[in-house]
């Protein structure tokens, strides 16, 4: 009678969670993609550009994200040519994970496939990493870089247990199969509510963007982008370390752009860089880590700046 009992209420908790998955944390169509697509070895990258004069700006974004993250600041950047990507594994580029290096190899072969000459990089968060480690290793070729709440510098890290178990899960629920089993039972609820508070700590002290929420929800939580988000979060305090390593030997004009309220990065990352990079300057904002939604101006800016 007592197993009855609790079989019974196994399968309706397991019930309510399917109803669940399929009501509250039932994920948005993804929407079909704009922009354009340049094939690179391996990788169809996806892009928006605004077009304009030389030098360009090629903007990427963090972890995870898409090229519309800097919707708001590539109209500010005048008369100046754009190019927003969504890097290898997210946003309507190939999805997987794809190594640091690659992700290095990307923007060479971006720049080279859409003839950006010698862009000013501006990076957010881990884009910021990416800018920092493709400066380090193409010296000379890169006319400035502008890092919005980089992930670099001597700062604390988020390699908890708990956020490397979070990673180990997510490419358990990615492999085949288990990926379509997981969707249709729970992982859309678990994706959705787990979600939440990250968006939130990343806006914070500011609203969550609604539109930012749409585009995780609809793009960043579907599969691809997923295993994408999981082997970076894995790899990146090794990336960030070699990075770090290599700051004191750019010689590059650098905007350092830190949030003072920033809980993901925090601001004695962005204080730390400015310090090591020769002639880094450094512009603190009020707000988190979000900066290129709360403060597309002063990106925008610091951009145009180093573009003249």
């Amino acid at each position: 009678m007592i197993r009855k009992i609790l079989l019974w209420g196994v399968l309706g908790l397991a019930a309510v969670v399917v109803v669940l998955n399929w009501t509250y944390g039932r994920l948005p169509v993804t929407p079909k993609p704009t922009g354009s697509f340049v094939q690179l070895a391996g990788v169809k990258l996806r892009y928006l550009e605004r077009s304009g004069r030389e030098p360009a700006v090629l903007l990427i974004h963090g972890l995870p994200g898409t090229a519309e993250d800097f919707e708001d600041v590539t109209p500010l950047i005048a008369g100046h040519r754009t190019v927003a990507i969504d890097r290898p594994g997210f946003g309507f580029s190939t999805g997987g994970y794809f190594s640091f290096k690659r992700q290095l190899q990307a923007v060479q072969e971006t720049i080279e496939k859409l003839h950006l000459g010698r862009p000013v990089l501006v990076g957010h968060s881990y884009g910021g990493t990416i800018s920092l480690g493709y400066a380090e290793s193409h010296p000379g070729q890169v006319r400035g870089l502008v890092l919005v709440d980089a992930a670099a510098g001597e700062c604390p890290r988020h390699d908890t247990a708990l956020v490397r178990a979070q990673a180990r899960f997510v490419q358990a629920i990615e492999l085949p199969v288990i990926a379509q089993l997981s969707t249709v039972t729970f992982s859309q609820l678990v994706r959705t509510v787990s979600s939440e508070p990250q968006e939130s700590e990343a806006f914070s002290p500011a609203p969550v963007n609604p539109k930012h929420r749409h585009r995780v929800l609809a793009i960043n939580l579907k599969h691809g982008n997923l295993e994408a988000y999981a082997g970076e979060v894995l790899h990146a305090n090794k990336e960030i370390d070699t990075v770090n390593r290599g700051l004191t030997s750019l010689r590059v004009p650098t905007v350092v752009i830190q949030g003072e309220q920033d809980k993901l990065v925090k601001p004695q990352c962005g204080r730390s860089i400015a310090a090591a990079v020769p002639g880094a300057r450094l512009t603190m904002l009020p707000g988190g880590h979000m900066q290129p939604y709360t403060h597309p101006a002063v990106v925008a800016a610091a951009a145009q700046s180093l573009a003249r």
